[in-house]
């Protein structure tokens, strides 16, 4: 297995975490539990070869091959599996608030959801979908993309400075600053701000908040650490340590001991670390 990556067009950056591309002989096995951790980002997985399962909350949802689909931010974990043959997919993850001001779709519409593209956006995702499926190299298909979701930006104009703000005042302090004050940042109440995120990113600053938070944990396991190393440093995150467990089963689907003994997730590891 291996994933590399591709820098973003420089008028895409601020909107664009990360362009990944994920290769693998023998696919991605069940066995190995990997798993999409919630870490604010919708994004595009563009199927190339193989087909790609994905189990959320007990229920399989199949992403075929030679299709791409739109992923809206999630707050749960996703398990991804696929058959044992050649697997190469591509990603483009959206930052919370990137997503919004290409695709012009309530974002709170596709929270924890999955879209074939050609059904969400019709006529564009069909022009999209069936473009990329005809090109051969995963270059070309990469930058064919990038000039569609660059034309979308500039012709839609929906970009909120103020959701800029909140958004990186959120990740900036982990997920640790409180709503009252980042309604004091803002200089503007709770209930807006609330619709405004679940119109840009599709929940609340207090689940955003919490995703941010859990990520500390996730890039201290993505470098190497172990759950007994650090879980005192994480208990200042949360009230206390029951409420850090429940909240590690929440993003995970497993308990902390659980996820250091049965949970590989390689895939997973290398998409922290970038």
């Amino acid at each position: 297995m291996k994933i590399h990556f591709i820098q973003p067009l420089v008028e895409l950056k601020p909107y664009i975490k990360s362009i990944w591309v994920f290769e693998s002989p023998v696919g991605m096995p069940l066995l190995e539990n990997n798993l999409a951790i919630p870490n604010g980002c919708p994004r595009l997985i563009i199927n190339c070869d193989n087909s790609i399962a994905s189990i959320v909350n007990g229920q399989t949802q199949q992403s075929r091959e030679r299709n791409i689909y739109f992923v809206g931010i999630r707050d749960i974990p996703v398990q991804l599996f696929t058959t044992n043959k050649k697997t190469v997919c591509i990603g483009i993850e959206f930052y919370p608030h990137g997503a919004y001001p290409i695709f012009g779709i309530p974002m709170d519409k596709t929270a924890n959801r999955l879209f074939q593209l050609d059904i969400l956006l019709e006529k564009w995702g069909k022009n999209i979908n069936e473009t990329v499926s005809s090109l051969e190299n995963v270059n070309y298909k990469i930058n064919f993309i990038e000039r569609k979701l660059l034309e979308s930006l500039l012709k839609n104009h929906l970009q909120n400075p103020l959701v800029d703000f909140c958004v990186n005042t959120l990740k900036s302090t982990n997920g640790l600053i409180a709503v009252s004050e980042l309604e004091n940042k803002a200089g503007y109440s709770k209930r807006y701000l609330e619709i405004l995120f679940k119109n840009h990113i599709g929940f609340s600053p207090k689940v955003l908040a919490r995703i941010f938070r859990f990520q500390k944990f996730c890039r201290d396991w993505a470098n190497g650490y172990n759950y007994e190393g650090v879980k005192d440093e994480l208990y200042n995150y949360y009230y206390d340590q029951a409420h850090y467990v429940k909240e590690f089963k929440r993003m995970t689907g497993f308990s902390p001991r659980n996820f250091e003994q049965k949970v590989t997730n390689e895939f997973g590891r290398q998409l922290t670390l970038h």
